[in-house]
């Protein structure tokens, strides 16, 4: 760390910095964007630097990725923009894994030189790495200008302990987000699990259907064989002159061809599909649209 003297700039008490850092710490946030405004909106307040930066550094790639951003200096430093992380001071901060306060970057032999700094013309800054629960450093808190403003060691301390804050809150967000991805997770598999239970549930009802229906065709169908042939040897035997007899007989054949055709239709069953028996609440199948025949007639 280079501190360049300099005339400082007082800007409130150490009490006043205290109070304003606790209503921070203390205050609750919806997610991790309004926290950081509201962190610097209190560097801005406690530092005077006019822009301040959340920032991603992947040192691997060399990219420096600015999460959220607040530029009063109208610079166009925007929440999203990307950079090589070499071209800015922030790379140093994560890769010595130290915070970083300079007064004057023209005046710093290796900061003077970087060319995004340079391109933006900044001057001043302050900056603390990101460091998460693990131990693992992802980014930085930085605060700059592109006037000459000294800082002290009281508003490193601040950006250390909003630092620490800025993490918790990213971390809480990144949990959150855990969360509802897991529960959609659970939902879907939830949803699935449902669905094959219900597809379980009408092959079981189908299976039953089915095997019903090949019951009653086999139990009806064996009586009625032995109908149909005492039916036939009773009209042969049939002495012509009896015309009720032999409407009887012929009326008793086409019931007896009528069953017949029955048991042959749930033989024949595949989709089961049920109807209201006359006009009360039971329901029965409908042989037509139960069987392949029927399921042609219906497409």
């Amino acid at each position: 760390m280079t501190t360049t003297a300099s005339t400082k700039a007082t800007r409130g008490s150490s009490s006043d910095s205290v109070r304003a850092l606790s209503t921070v710490a203390l205050r609750g946030f919806s997610n991790a964007r309004e926290a950081a405004h509201a962190m610097f909106g209190l560097i801005h307040e406690l530092v005077g630097l006019r822009i301040c930066v959340l920032t991603r550094i992947d040192l691997a790639t060399n990219t420096l990725t600015v999460l959220e951003a607040f530029d009063k200096a109208g610079l166009g430093v925007v929440s999203g923009m990307s950079m090589p992380a070499d071209g800015m001071p922030c790379e140093c901060v994560v890769r010595s894994a130290a915070a970083l306060r300079e007064y004057d970057l023209d005046a710093h032999p290796v900061f003077r030189l970087l060319p995004a700094r340079t391109k933006l013309g900044l001057r001043s800054y302050i900056g603390v790495p990101l460091r998460r629960s693990d131990g693992t450093i992802w980014g930085t808190l930085a605060a700059t200008d592109t006037r000459v403003m000294e800082t002290t060691d009281e508003h490193l301390q601040t950006l250390i302990v909003l630092a620490r804050l800025a993490v918790l809150e990213f971390e809480r967000e990144e949990q959150r987000d855990a969360l509802t991805e897991h529960a959609k997770v659970l939902a879907e598999r939830l949803a699935t699990a449902q669905a094959l239970e219900e597809q379980r549930l009408r092959a079981v009802r189908l299976q039953t259907v089915l095997e019903a229906a090949a019951t009653v065709s086999h139990e009806i169908n064996n009586p009625l064989t032995v109908l149909q042939l005492r039916l036939g040897r009773l009209i042969k035997r049939f002495v012509p002159g009896d015309a009720e007899t032999a409407d009887d007989l012929e009326v008793a054949r086409e019931a007896a061809d009528e069953i017949n055709q029955v048991t042959v239709r749930l033989r024949n069953v595949v989709h089961p599909v049920s109807t209201h028996y006359l006009s009360g609440k039971t329901r029965m199948l409908d042989l037509a649209a139960s069987t392949e025949h029927g399921d042609d007639r219906q497409s």
